[in-house]
């Protein structure tokens, strides 16, 4: 990772600070309390449900409680786990992660969710550290790529050649330009190492950018965006498989935990499928890959029959809800990811799906009790 320079001589201005300040607030004002507390769609009849892979960000969970309470007024038999990338979050009797691993064998960066009970907190020391190393490198990779851009190197050179005939000069420029008030920002700040580098994230040098110019971007702007996408592309490509534990380890560290294991949206990698890791069971529907539900489920059917006399392996869905997209959605954010609620995932009732599910003996109340059962 490269360190910080000193850029003292850059002068920021009111506006840059108050931009940034805001960015990377973890306070939220009262009408940002009442957004995450309030659901946006109900559910006044159900009495089960489902959500173990959602991310808090920074919602305090007493309001995610208050909203789950109002969603689901009746329900009696549900999971409730968050799944905050790379940080161990508990939550009534459950604790739970998704976690970032390395698969050797394929080369390939994989995640998974890890669900255990609240109660091994303090007995899960390896673990949290091990959580806490990936989350610390891929926390900070947005340093990396400010860096880049900042202060270009041969792939960035090689970026912007291959953007020549889409991004101009002068929006190349105006990125960064961008990167370097931001890494100043950053730098100025005494925000890393804090509560508050949670912020770090990739998208915050388009937020900031979108903040000093406006929620309409203009054709330079949008150009600009462009180049910082395919920097960052440049930035995750070079990502150090050692800096990664393999997904065996963070496996077998789970399980020591009692706790179980579930492969998230497995379209993004699909070769994960054929490790023969010890899990407990596939999302066969996300939002971020929602196509190939009936696909997975026969997939899953045609697994469990050749492991009869073994441990089944379940069928999930995950709402993959982000919590700050309900109350803090930036400028040009992905308004899809706003409509994500936690606990809900259509599909379950869904006709050829449900069909599917009956044939295949899965089900919304299997997945929770003998879930429930094996973390327990």
């Amino acid at each position: 990772m490269r360190t910080n320079s000193d850029h003292s001589a850059l002068a920021l201005d009111e506006d840059d600070w108050l931009h940034f300040n805001h960015l990377t607030s973890l306070a939220l004002n009262d009408e940002e309390r009442r957004l995450a507390g309030r659901p946006d769609r109900l559910a006044p009849q159900a009495e089960e449900y489902l959500a173990v892979h959602w991310h808090p960000e920074w919602a305090p969970l007493d309001l995610i409680r208050q909203r789950l309470d109002l969603a689901f007024p009746r329900a009696t038999n549900y999971l409730a786990i968050p799944t905050q990338h790379n940080r161990v979050l508990s939550f009534g009797p459950w604790a739970g992660v998704e976690a970032d691993a390395y698969d050797r064998a394929y080369n390939m960066k994989v995640q998974l969710l890890i669900h255990f009970p609240a109660a091994r907190l303090p007995k899960a020391t390896a673990f949290l550290a091990m959580m806490d190393r990936t989350y610390n490198y891929r926390a900070h990779q947005l340093l990396d790529i400010l860096a880049r851009l900042a202060e270009p190197d041969d792939r960035a050179a090689q970026t912007q050649l291959a953007l020549r005939h889409s991004v101009t000069e002068p929006a190349v420029q105006l990125a960064r330009a961008n990167a370097l008030r931001l890494k100043t920002l950053i730098d100025r700040s005494g925000l890393i190492g804090s509560g508050r580098d949670e912020m770090l994230k990739n998208r915050l040098l388009p937020d900031f950018i979108l903040a000093r110019t406006g929620p309409s971007p203009s054709p330079l702007v949008e150009q600009a965006l462009i180049y910082i996408t395919a920097i960052q592309k440049t930035v995750k490509a070079d990502l150090s498989p050692q800096e990664f534990y393999t997904p065996q380890e963070v496996i077998e560290e789970a399980r020591s935990l009692g706790g179980g294991v579930v492969i998230p949206h497995p379209p993004q990698f699909w070769p994960i499928l054929l490790s023969g890791l010890d899990i407990d069971g596939w999302e066969v529907w996300n939002p971020s890959t929602p196509r190939h539900t009936l696909f997975l489920l026969e997939a899953l059917a045609r697994f469990n029959d050749a492991r009869r006399g073994r441990r089944q392996l379940l069928a999930f869905m995950g709402d993959d809800t982000h919590m700050s997209a309900k109350f803090r959605l930036k400028p040009g954010a992905d308004q899809n990811t706003g409509r994500r609620e936690i606990g809900f995932q259509e599909p379950w009732t869904d006709p050829a799906i449900s069909a599917l599910l009956d044939q295949t003996g899965q089900s919304l109340t299997r997945t929770i009790n003998e879930y429930r059962q094996r973390l327990a």
